[in-house]
């Protein structure tokens, strides 16, 4: 059984998309990529600032032993952090760091917010490490 031109041509007009169709979807596509790069650059940012701020915290927390068998003094501490977080690129500032140190307890807390520039907005992120130790 043969088919005739008007029938084979309107077998084709039904698979093949409208013009409309196929620019909304190449626009979803184009938006789907712009929001996964957009995802991606975000990640970019913001993950490195929490990973420096974990090893900081890491930091504080090892030696916080340390600081209390050596009977460490305050500004001592207080520059040994300076240091660490000057090596993370994490603007803490000595105003940032609360020390509380006697002969039987060292307890450090720190308080800074990394300001994280997305180009459309800066994302403010907060954090506040601390780590106190006692002897026995």
């Amino acid at each position: 059984m043969e088919m005739s031109d008007n029938a084979a041509s309107g077998t084709l007009r039904e698979r093949a998309p409208r013009r409309a169709e196929a620019g909304r979807t190449t626009f979803k596509a184009l938006l789907s990529l712009a929001f996964l790069a957009a995802v991606a650059f975000a990640c970019v940012r913001v993950i490195p600032v929490y990973v420096n701020n974990y090893q900081l915290h890491d930091y504080i927390q090892t030696q916080t032993p340390f600081w209390l068998n050596q009977r460490a003094t305050p500004e001592a501490i207080r520059n040994n952090i300076l240091a660490k977080a000057q090596d993370l690129n994490l603007p803490v500032t000595a105003d940032n760091v609360t020390l509380e140190v006697s002969s039987y307890r060292v307890s450090v807390t720190i308080d800074y917010v990394v300001p994280v520039n997305l180009i459309v907005y800066t994302l403010p992120l907060h954090f506040t490490p601390s780590s106190s130790n006692r002897s026995i």
